[in-house]
């Protein structure tokens, strides 16, 4: 963590030199000169430590500190000097601040804040159809340089179908703020209809790297077209063992999971709340409240599906709150083929609750998110609506991730406050339009919010996508981002405590705060293009895309995904 040197030094100060470096009354001078004053009024004596024979030590032999960001030092072998090391130029001294672990010279990307890392990955994923087109539209990993004045150098590795081994397939040097597109394989991401199988395969995946820490957003595809999302990729650096897949009634089927395994021999088990599909080579099928389990090898991927040949209802194939556990870290995403909400169409769905509406013909879409594991998840929300288009209602699902637990919602909410048994477990919340709310439970939770479809009184703009919620104390004070290519409108949502220092996006203050208890929140419309948003005090921020309705040819499209967050 980069801070200010005179804070570094706060945990080597004498009180005097502490006080002045706190900036409070009765200092003029800067910490060395406190430091100083000090030394003179107890007649030049320094602190000392004394040893078990009663020598008078300067420090305890083996103490490891910082002397500023760019050397470490060591406490000599008989305590009466630090003998100081110079860090590399790529590297920085961080200190211990809780005594488990040492003060040391690290590498950048070890000191990688916020969602920003130096490894990322995405694989292929299984959409929405498309209308007839001459080339399958472009998936797009979209890298940006966060860091205020060191350059970073960014390379992306192709993994081809069947293989392990990577191949440059682009690279780019960003400079402070600046963001690089790498569209990926034309038909990486299948749209066809296939039947709904489960898949094992290895490769056909991406692998961004760099030499200094960058965040990374994938747009499947990143140009508007009728089926789009978007999601924050998560550091390599952050990725867990334990996760609780987000999901919902699947329009257009299926609902799936992928898991990409990092390292070889990794044991891979999924516990689905319905049937997953499988056909034994080697994927099983399971049933619902059963345990699949498969070993996969670096560069393996799983992609999981709810299974048709039950004759479970479509709306009933819903993978919301399958646990996902591996003896590795994993990555692992989150998708619905074709997601629509509300749940209507031109005919009724045998076993569901069907509006008959012709209007809602052409009003599901994929909807993605990779999963954040539970341990990162929080006790506090704040769930800002998406965007008003119309007179949409706002859909939330808030998932559990500890037992026994109970969530509760500022407005009260209908079904609130939700008692929920088991990790997985969750409550579905309709909002009215333009209604904020605050989230809170005495444990673990995440709300996810599923955008309506342009036909639920939305004006004809945008269509379904789901966008996780971030808990206020994983809130950061900077974000940058790139917004999706082709869409006809493009906000930046942002949340702040009422009253808290003032949001900028790029250099211009945010206007326009709703209040929602403690905390406000306020959406902007931007540009396309890149920008950078910030202020002094940790605020949330979301990102929106929406198109509008003209036809079965020219349909409806949106994204929304989180900015980034605190990850450590």
């Amino acid at each position: 963590m980069d801070l200010p040197a005179d804070l570094r030094l706060i945990r080597f100060a004498t009180p005097a030199a502490l006080v002045c470096a706190l900036g409070l009354a009765g200092c003029s001078g800067t910490p060395a000169q406190a430091e100083a004053e000090a030394e003179a009024e107890s007649g030049g004596q320094t602190e000392s430590s004394e040893s078990e024979s009663g020598t008078s030590q300067l420090c305890e032999p083996g103490e490891v500190r910082c002397v500023d960001e760019g050397a470490v030092e060591t406490c000599s072998d008989d305590g009466d000097a630090w003998e100081p090391t110079a860090c590399a130029e790529d590297e920085a001294c961080v200190d211990c601040e809780d005594g488990s672990c040492v003060a040391a010279c690290v590498g950048v990307c070890d000191q990688a804040w916020g969602a920003a890392g130096c490894s990322f990955y995405t694989t292929g994923l299984y959409q929405g159809s498309l209308p007839p087109m001459a080339e399958p539209p472009r998936d797009a990993i979209v890298v940006t340089n966060p860091d205020l004045k060191r350059s970073a150098t960014v390379q992306l590795f192709w993994i081809s179908y069947g293989l392990t081994t990577e191949i440059l397939d682009g690279n780019a040097t960003l400079a402070p703020g600046e963001s690089k597109v790498f569209e990926l394989a034309p038909g990486l991401t299948d749209h066809e209809y296939p039947p709904e199988i489960s898949l094992l395969r290895s490769g056909a995946m991406y692998h961004v790297v760099s030499d200094s820490p960058v965040v990374a957003h994938l747009h499947a595809p990143y140009g508007a077209v009728n089926s789009n999302e978007s999601t924050l990729l998560l550091p390599e650096r952050s990725l867990g063992q334990d996760y609780v897949i987000l999901s919902h009634g699947a329009w257009v089927e299926p609902n799936y999971f992928v898991v990409i395994a990092l390292e070889d021999d990794t044991t891979v088990t999924w516990e689905p709340r319905v049937e997953t599909a499988g056909d034994d080579m080697p994927v099983p099928f399971v049933d619902a409240g059963g345990s699949g389990v498969m070993v996969l090898d670096r560069y393996d991927n799983l992609r999981v599906e709810t299974s048709a040949a039950t004759g479970r209802p479509k709306c009933e194939q819903d993978l919301s709150g399958t646990r996902v556990f591996a003896d590795k870290p994993i990555w692992v995403m989150s998708a619905v083929r074709g997601l629509r909400l509300p749940w209507c169409g031109g005919s009724m769905v045998e076993g569901c609750d069907t509006i008959i509406d012709e209007t809602c013909n052409f009003g599901s879409d994929f909807a993605i998110e990779q999963a954040v594991p539970p341990q990162l998840w929080g006790t506090l929300y704040v769930g800002a609506h998406s965007p008003v288009r119309g007179a949409e209602t706002h859909y939330w699902r808030v998932y559990a991730g500890a037992d026994n637990l109970t969530v509760s919602t500022n407005p009260p909410q209908p079904g609130t406050p939700a008692v929920l048994a088991a990790v997985g477990d969750w409550v579905d919340l309709a909002a009215p339009t333009g209604a904020n709310l605050v989230f809170s439970a005495d444990g673990p939770i995440l709300p996810v919010q599923y955008i309506s479809g342009h036909h639920d009184s939305a004006n004809d703009m945008g269509s379904p996508a789901m966008v996780q919620a971030i808990p206020t104390d994983r809130f950061l004070d900077r974000y940058v981002f790139e917004t999706g290519s082709g869409y006809e409108q493009h906000f930046a949502q942002a949340i702040r405590a009422v009253g808290g220092a003032e949001v900028t996006i790029d250099g211009s203050p945010v206007a326009g705060w709703e209040a929602i208890g403690a905390w406000e929140v306020a959406n902007v419309e931007v540009s396309e293009g890149a920008h950078v948003v910030a202020s002094d005090q940790p605020f949330g921020l979301a990102q929106y895309g929406y198109s509008q309705h003209i036809g079965p040819t020219d349909n409806s499209s949106g994204y929304a995904y989180v900015v980034g967050m605190r990850l450590d």
